[in-house]
């Protein structure tokens, strides 16, 4: 039940429930200011906890999030 109220707080956070990689769109688009904008390197491809909404940055090539 804490770990919950915590999570929902946004204190701490397991990131051990996240979605399928997903590309980032390569054309630049214009901002609204409803999306949030994902930062990435050259890989083009991120994740996201489904806990907590952080994004990851995620390396298609090897399969795994980058650090």
């Amino acid at each position: 039940m804490l770990e919950k109220v915590l999570q929902l707080l946004s204190f701490t956070c397991r990131h051990s429930r996240m979605s399928k990689p997903f590309a980032t769109a390569s054309t630049a688009r214009v901002s609204n200011g409803d999306w949030d904008t994902v930062t990435t390197n050259a890989t083009g491809h991120y994740i996201v906890c489904l806990d907590c909404g952080r994004k990851f940055v995620y390396d298609w090539s090897q399969m795994r999030v980058v650090k």
